[in-house]
Formats: C-alpha cells, structure tokens, sequence
C-alpha cells in the first residue's frame, strides 16, 4: 500500500503560502507562475481536494478548456503499454503526474492513476475525484469508465457508477458486465434509501421523478441529514469558492465552524475567502471606477482595501500561532509589514526569516530597503551587498537588488561600488529602468574625479 507523506505544521504553513500565491497570480491571469505554486501543494499534500481542483482549474484556464484531440488515441495505446491502478507509491505517482498534467490537463490515464495511488493509499476523497476528472476527460473511453464504475460503486457513490456503466453501455452494447452492474447498483440504490430515510418520511418528490437536483442542494441535503457531514462543508466550500462565489463560501465556512469550532482547517480557510472575497469586490469597483469616476467608489475601494489587509494580516497571524518557527511565514509577515510602513518591526521578521537559506537573498533585499527607508545608508549598503551575493544572477530581485545598491553607493560617494554594480546590471539586463543613464552619471563622476 502507497504511504501518506507525513506533513509536519511547518510543512502546511509553506503549503498554504504557495496556495495563496498561486490563488493570486490566478486572478491577475499569471497562469504560468500559479501552475508551480499549486503543483508544489498538490505534491505536498495530496489529500487536500482544495489544492488539486485548484491546480486543475488554473491549467484548463490556461488552456482553454480545450480538449486536446489527441488524447484519446494515446490513452488507448498507454492502457495497453501501464494498465491503470499498477501504481508506484504515492508521492512518486503524483509528482509525476503533475509533471503530465501541466503539458495536458485532459489526461484520463494520468487522472485515473494518480485516482488509484490515493485509493491504495486510502485517500478516498481525492482518489475519487481524480476518477472523476478522468471520466470527464475521456467520456468515451470504455476502460476508464469501467475503472471510475467499479471504485465509485464500492464506495456507495451510487448514481456517478451508475452514469458510468450507463455510458460503458452504450459505447459496448454486448458488454457483459455493464447491464448486470447497472441492475445490481440499482438496487443497492434503493435498499440504501429504504435504510436512511427515517419511517415515515417520503423521499424528496422531485427526486423520485428524475428532475436533477443541482449539486448545491444535492450537498444540503446530505447536511440535512448530518449536520456534522465535514466532507460535505469541504465540497461546498471548494464549490463556491472554485465558482468565484465568496460570499456563499464564507457562508459555508462559517456553518463549518459553528459545527467544528475547534478545528486547524476551517479558521485559516475561512480567512483565505474572506481575504479573496475583498480582493474581487476591489477589481469590481476598480473596473466600475474606469467607467464611472467617483468619490463615493473611492471610499468603497479604500473600505475593501482595509479589509483585505486586515485579513491577510490575520491569516498570517493565525498560521505564526500554529508554527511559530516557520521561516516562511515570518516573511511573509516581515513583507506586509514593510509594504504597511511599519518597518521597525519588519526588521525584526525579516531578520527572523532569512535563517532560511532558501529565503535568505530576499531577505537581505528586503532588509536593505527597510534600513535605506529609516536612513540607515551604511547597513542598508551592507544588506545589498550581501543580497547580491546569494540571489540568482538573472532574478528580478538580483536586478533591483544592483540598481538599488548603485543608486544608493552613488549617493553616498562610493563610486567604485556605484560603477560595479551598475555595470554588473547593464551586462544582466541594459533595459532595466534607467540603468544605461545611471552608468553614464557614475562614469561622468569618476572622470570628473
């Protein structure tokens, strides 16, 4: 059986500051750059739904939503080349089939073999919604029917097994297995209703006459029978907040929490909708204001703007209480505080964060700022330099670190620093912001000298 990879709070924290980015470069349409941020949390942890519907809906916005027609003819052959389900263990499974996903996010076999490796690893949730995406992906392949039927069937998911066989069916009218499934599930159907509705009680009317209750109230009926249904509130949640529907998201994250007040999960979630919900109604009434110029949209942007930053703000709060020696997130934090003007107390994050080798060159960007901002010229040189020193040479952190530090080596008279660093970025990049002006003053001074 595949192992679940354990996923320490540290491990979570970092998780969800990716999923936050990528959320957010979602929104501005930076697909490419959410794709790494929900691949690493897909990867990290992959039992959390929320992180695999993101990283999917992101990569079919990206593409389109757009079928590629090839699919088909090569699920055909890979079925035959890896029968589905011979899964390696888990994190090999789904690491590589990210990698797949993100060059075809209509991938049936890849869907249905990373379904298989959670089911091994009884992850039942996300193991049945790979199948599901899988079936959607390849509606007429008879196999990943077959596969989706069986395991949706075993687990009580009676009417999606049932859609299954149905199409299996009609695909191979001789089938053997299909119509005798299709029976079998039929009754297993109405045995289970005759067990869990209370005597007396009728069915819901519409139901028992075939009109399709949408999948909101298919959830709220299942919350009417168990109020306590976590698995429920969790696909309600992910329903609206995948719709951009905020407000119903947070409504359905509160009633979680009134059901489980003590639970990790649902406080941060509950912030993360609140803070995506003020982000939206600012694009609405920025959008609105291009139209329509006023005062009065003025004050709402600035009312939403101050909500979003205090949710944020509390969100990061409440993941430091959860881990409070987890570097990322006192970056995170040290950043909003210096985005807020508040940088006294940004040194102290910042300072608290670059311990981390992997954070430690925006670190020392950061920290260069924050001491140029409070006129401490000297130890915001110093901070530069060392910046320069560990982040990658073609980043855009290393290109604002050197044109940062060349203005402010200028300033303070040290022009052989001023023309290193200058220098260093013309050859990385002469059209970064006035860099070829700004080499010519320095070497204008040194003649002059």
């Amino acid at each position: 059986m595949s192992t679940i990879p354990e996923i320490t709070p540290a491990v979570r924290a970092r998780l969800q500051k990716c999923f936050e980015y990528g959320n957010q470069k979602m929104q501005i349409g930076d697909n490419d750059y959410a794709t790494e941020m929900f691949a690493q949390c897909v990867v990290g942890d992959p039992s959390n739904l929320l992180y695999m519907n993101s990283f999917i809906a992101n990569l079919r916005i990206k593409f389109g939503n757009v079928k590629k027609k090839s699919s088909f003819s090569f699920l055909k052959k890979a079925a035959k080349a890896a029968p589905i389900g011979k899964s390696k263990d888990l994190k090999t499974t789904i690491q590589e089939g990210v990698e797949k996903l993100r060059r075809d996010p209509w991938d049936a076999q890849t869907f249905a073999t990373m379904g298989m490796a959670c089911l091994e690893a009884e992850l039942v949730d996300p193991g049945l919604a790979y199948l599901k995406h899988a079936v959607e992906s390849a509606p007429d392949d008879v196999d990943i029917n077959r596969l989706a039927a069986r395991e949706l069937g075993e687990r009580g998911q009676f009417e999606n097994a049932i859609h299954c066989w149905d199409r299996v069916l009609k695909l191979n009218p001789d089938d053997p297995e299909a119509g005798k499934k299709i029976s079998d599930l039929m009754l297993e159907r109405t045995i289970n209703r005759v067990k869990e509705t209370p005597r007396g009680a009728k069915e819901d009317e519409h139901e028992e006459e075939g009109e399709k209750l949408s999948f909101e109230d298919k959830i709220e009926k299942r919350l009417r029978k168990d109020p306590k249904d976590r698995e429920a509130f969790s696909e309600l949640i992910d329903y609206f907040f995948q719709k951009g529907n905020y407000r119903k998201a947070e409504d359905a994250a509160k009633r979680a929490l009134r059901e489980y007040p003590e639970d990790p999960n649902y406080s941060p979630l509950l912030l993360e909708i609140q803070k995506n919900r003020a982000a939206a109604e600012m694009t609405r009434i920025t959008e609105q204001y291009k139209k329509s110029p006023s005062d009065a949209l003025k004050a709402k942007y600035a009312e939403q703007k101050k909500l979003y930053d205090q949710k944020t703000y509390e969100y990061i709060m409440y993941r430091l209480k959860l881990s409070p020696n987890e570097s990322a997130l006192h970056w995170e934090l040290g950043s909003f505080l210096m985005r807020h003007g508040r940088i006294k107390e940004a040194i102290g994050e910042l300072q608290k964060a670059r311990v981390d080798e992997g954070l430690a060159g925006q670190c020392l960007l950061a920290l260069g700022q924050c001491f140029q901002q409070i006129k401490q010229y000297a130890l915001a040189a110093t901070h530069y330099d060392q910046a320069a020193a560990k982040l990658d040479e073609q980043s855009e952190d290393m290109k604002k670190t050197l044109y940062l530090g060349a203005r402010l080596a200028m300033g303070m008279g040290n022009l052989k620093k001023a023309n290193e660093f200058a220098s260093k970025l013309a050859a990385i990049d002469f059209s970064y912001k006035d860099v070829g002006g700004l080499l010519d003053k320095i070497t204008q001074k040194l003649h002059n000298e």
